[in-house]
């Protein structure tokens, strides 16, 4: 085992497989307890619901606006607690439309990251909701009534700033963004596990400023 040369108390991880699951190895060192951690959270949301709906979704700051608080985890800290709302919200609305609706825990795992040379971070994130009330992101639209949606709104109440200024700052990456995931689906399961453990490369993480730069819903 070798220690990550900034935080001792990571481990670098150079194998193919985790667990018995695929990883983007190409992408190595991984961090190992990250690996860990991301692989309970998934396991968890099946736990959770049997059938789950996970997809991926990328945040990022506008490039032309200050944002106070981008060099901390706050902003990602209110999209959270604001989207756990618009979906209980949604919850409530649909119950009493129907008569009835199915509940959700919003599972996730993120990592944050600052590529390039502005200095600004953005985020990867991959939820898991409940399937039976929620299996589709809708239609990339600002103003539809949908999943997508309640992603920007929450992430403009994150950002205080108004919907239409989020615009292309919620971006749900062109390739299979979505995965369908059952108990007895080994395949979809290790193909999602596969693509959140790029969240676990060691590079673009930084150390020692306090920000940290993975994490997970509760565990």
């Amino acid at each position: 085992m070798k220690r990550h040369p900034e935080n001792n108390n990571l481990t670098l991880f150079f194998g193919e497989s985790y667990e018995g699951f695929d990883v983007l190895h190409q992408y190595a060192p991984l961090i190992e307890e990250y690996l860990s951690r991301a692989l309970y959270v998934a396991r968890l949301a099946l736990v959770t619901h049997p059938r789950t709906f996970a997809f991926r979704v990328d945040l990022r700051f506008p490039a032309n606006q200050l944002i106070d608080d981008a060099q901390t985890n706050k902003p990602l800290e209110r999209f959270f607690k604001s989207l756990r709302a618009k979906i209980e919200h949604n919850r409530l609305l649909r119950e009493k439309k129907s008569g009835h609706a199915h509940g959700t825990a919003v599972s996730h795992i993120w990592c944050r990251e600052t590529g390039d040379t502005s200095g600004v971070p953005h985020y990867h994130l991959a939820i898991l909701l409940n399937r039976d009330a929620f299996f589709k992101l809708g239609k990339f639209k600002i103003g539809r009534k949908n999943l997508f949606n309640l992603m920007v709104e929450a992430w403009s109440s994150a950002l205080k700033l108004p919907v239409e200024d989020v615009r292309g700052l919620v971006e749900i990456p062109k390739k299979n963004p979505t995965y369908s995931l059952t108990r007895d689906d080994w395949d979809a399961f290790n193909a999602f596990f596969k693509r959140v453990s790029y969240f676990c490369k060691a590079k673009t993480k930084h150390f020692g400023d306090g920000v940290h730069s993975f994490g997970t819903s509760r565990i």
